[in-house]
């Protein structure tokens, strides 16, 4: 599957924006698959209430579980009848980042982290912030669910790198940003798409939800201008986003 250029609009990114660091993939888990994720992730997240903050204030009015599943092993294996669907689906999009998204000389060793289950309220609040780069390592993708929504890339006001040592031992450990530049990077996310951020998109930018009622331009250029731009409204209701990360090299993140 390949991504789609019109969902990425970099009309108003900065002049050294690297646009294969920020990739979407409309419909990349079927209905049926997304259905099975959204089941698993009620099921795991039925004793838990809407938080009001993360300890950073970077999320509010959110449920989050990890999302545990088969060893690879047992995945990869085409004669394993017991393997439940969401499960399926999760191998499946870890191939293709594997596949897609790392050096094809590396894929094979890439250790990954539970995946985690983050349930937004309608209400809730995603803010400008870089995911941990002590334990987490090249890669940040998520599975959107439930809700459309849009998600804007700025230059990280910091400087965060692989090398990172801030203390911090939450896996999705976050740094607010004051940057007011008006130069930024639109992702349209539609339900059952998946986004991929790697590189520059990962380290240097930070990306955020913005509120319901935004609006996206989907280009057939993706973001270079034509006569077929189509302005959406994006109505973000309640969210569920199946989260994506590598370890980091050199980390003992086995749980």
């Amino acid at each position: 599957m390949k991504h789609d250029t019109r969902y990425v609009n970099v009309k108003n990114a900065p002049l050294d924006f690297d646009i294969s660091s920020a990739v979407v993939y409309p419909n990349f888990v079927t209905e049926e698959e997304g259905k099975s994720l959204i089941n698993e992730s009620a099921k795991r997240l039925k004793r838990r209430r809407f938080e009001d903050g993360h300890w950073d204030s970077v999320i509010t009015g959110y449920r989050e579980v990890e999302l545990s599943t088969p060893n690879e092993h047992e995945l990869n294996q085409d004669t394993h009848k017991d393997v439940p669907q969401f499960a399926k689906a999760i191998h499946k999009t870890r191939k293709q980042l594997a596949d897609n998204h790392f050096n094809k000389s590396n894929n094979n060793h890439i250790q990954w982290l539970p995946c985690h289950a983050i349930d937004l309220s309608a209400k809730g609040v995603l803010k400008a912030h870089v995911d941990s780069v002590k334990f987490s390592g090249e890669i940040v993708a998520g599975i959107s669910l439930l809700s459309d929504a849009v998600m804007r890339l700025r230059l990280s006001s910091d400087e965060w790198d692989s090398d990172d040592t801030k203390d911090d031992t939450n896996s999705d450990s976050s740094m607010n940003s004051s940057n007011t530049n008006e130069e930024y990077v639109d992702l349209y996310l539609p339900q059952n798409s998946l986004y991929v951020l790697t590189g520059m998109s990962r380290y240097s930018y930070t990306h955020e939800l913005l509120p319901t009622g935004s609006t996206f331009e989907l280009s057939r250029s993706g973001g270079e201008g034509d006569d077929d731009d189509t302005e959406i409204e994006v109505i973000r209701g309640r969210r569920l986003s199946i989260i994506f990360r590598d370890a980091k090299k050199g980390k003992d993140n086995s749980s």
